[in-house]
């Protein structure tokens, strides 16, 4: 699903990312890396190949869009350290290549040491580039003309079938001056998001991304 914004085109993506083709840049929101690892360890039953599928749907995105770089919209990792951040470092290594920087989210809790040693480019707050604003936090009002990527709020939209039944996806939310990406990792629950005036929800499934409203 390709939508258009200030002249630029991006690509809504099914692994719940967004590929921004003018600068060959993939945005992508919330993965909160560790916090499977984090779970298992207070006895929360979660699925070790949890981990296993971010990393899979990272590398599907690096492969199939081709980019050259990678902006992470906050919270890249949930918790303290722990065995997550090492995967995710060899992950780095192994693509050593792309360009990665983060915007610095509310859960990134570990010394900016480590994200700089995995050579990440770290901003602490917002990131400007043309006519666009990159951040965690989405905004309440528009910025200087500027159109905002931002994550935080892992948006869901809820659907319902004929029969009362009723399944609730992951979506990326476009307003005015506004997208919020969905979250990207997993587990990691989601906030219903609402239609209202002026808004656009693309939800998507594992195999296609499409407008609701």
């Amino acid at each position: 699903m390709q939508i258009e914004i200030r002249g630029n085109h991006f690509i809504l993506l099914t692994q719940r990312a967004i590929f921004w083709e003018e600068t060959q840049t993939l945005l992508i929101g919330d993965i909160h890396l560790g916090k499977i690892t984090h779970f298992r360890k207070e006895g929360i039953a979660v699925p070790p190949n949890a981990i296993e599928n971010n990393f899979k749907r990272l590398n599907e995105l690096v492969q199939t869009t081709g980019a050259t770089r990678i902006i992470f919209l906050g919270d890249l990792f949930h918790a303290q350290y722990n065995a997550e951040w090492d995967l995710f470092k060899t992950w780095r290594t192994a693509h050593h290549y792309i360009e990665m920087l983060i915007v610095i989210g509310n859960h990134d809790i570990l010394p900016v040491s480590l994200f700089l040693e995995a050579d990440l480019e770290v901003h602490l707050n917002d990131f400007e580039e043309g006519d666009f604003i990159f951040t965690h936090h989405p905004k309440v009002e528009a910025i200087s003309e500027k159109f905002i990527f931002a994550g935080h709020v892992h948006p869901i939209f809820t659907t319902y079938g004929k029969g009362r039944q009723s399944v609730r996806l992951p979506c990326f939310v476009i307003d005015n001056h506004q997208a919020i990406v969905p979250s990207f990792g997993v587990f990691t629950g989601g906030f219903q998001m609402e239609v209202v005036k002026d808004r656009k929800i693309y939800i998507t499934t594992e195999t296609k991304v499409f407008s609701v409203c």
